[in-house]
C-alpha cells in the first residue's frame, strides 16, 4: 500500500487499458527520486520486507545517480501485464510512455530492477544498459531456491540517460 501511494502521489504511472473489455490490460508504477532522498522506512510484513530489503541490496555496489549524473531520476518500480495481453509490446509501450513523460518534466534519466530476462528485453527495446546484476541463488540460496531456471535467475539493474 505504501509503494503504490508513493507511486500514486508522484502522478508519473500509467495504466493500459484494454479499450474492447475496458478492463486493465497492463499498469506501471513509476516514482521521482531525488539524489540524497531519504528512504522512508516502512514495517512490511516479513515476506514484503526481504523483498524490500533485496532490491535495496541490488543498489549497493554503486550509486546510480552518480552513474548517470543526474541529480532527479524515474524509477520504473513496477510493471505487470494482464495474461491476456502479453505478447504484443505493451510492457514496452508503458516504459516508453513513462520515459517521455519523466523528458517532459525534465528529468535526465530512468533506472530499474528487471528480475527475469522477459522484463530485461523489454527495458533493453528502450534503450536501458545493465549496470549490475544480483543472482538469486547467491543471495539467499534458501529463500530463493526455485529463482534457478536462465530466464528467472537474477535482478538486473538497468538504467539509460535520456
Amino acid at each position: 500500500k505504501n509503494i503504490i501511494n508513493g507511486c500514486l502521489q508522484d502522478q508519473c504511472s500509467f495504466v493500459a487499458l484494454n479499450t474492447e473489455t475496458n478492463q486493465i490490460a497492463g499498469i506501471c508504477l513509476n516514482t521521482i527520486r531525488r539524489k540524497n532522498q531519504s528512504q522512508k522506512e516502512f514495517k512490511y510484513e516479513e515476506k514484503l520486507q526481504f523483498c524490500c530489503q533485496f532490491f535495496v541490496d541490488v543498489h549497493k555496489n554503486l550509486n546510480i545517480f552518480d552513474e548517470l549524473n543526474a541529480n532527479t531520476l524515474l524509477h520504473i518500480e513496477f510493471i505487470s501485464i494482464d495474461k491476456s495481453a502479453r505478447g504484443h509490446g505493451l510492457a514496452s509501450r508503458l516504459i516508453e510512455k513513462s520515459i517521455e513523460y519523466a523528458q517532459e518534466l525534465k528529468i535526465l534519466g530512468a533506472f530499474a530492477e528487471a528480475t527475469n530476462l522477459i522484463s530485461l528485453k523489454c527495458f533493453k527495446q528502450q534503450q536501458f544498459n545493465i549496470l549490475d546484476e544480483l543472482i538469486y541463488i547467491n543471495y539467499n540460496s534458501e529463500r530463493l531456491a526455485n529463482l534457478n531456471n536462465e530466464n528467472n535467475d537474477r535482478c538486473y539493474l538497468v538504467a539509460r540517460k535520456f
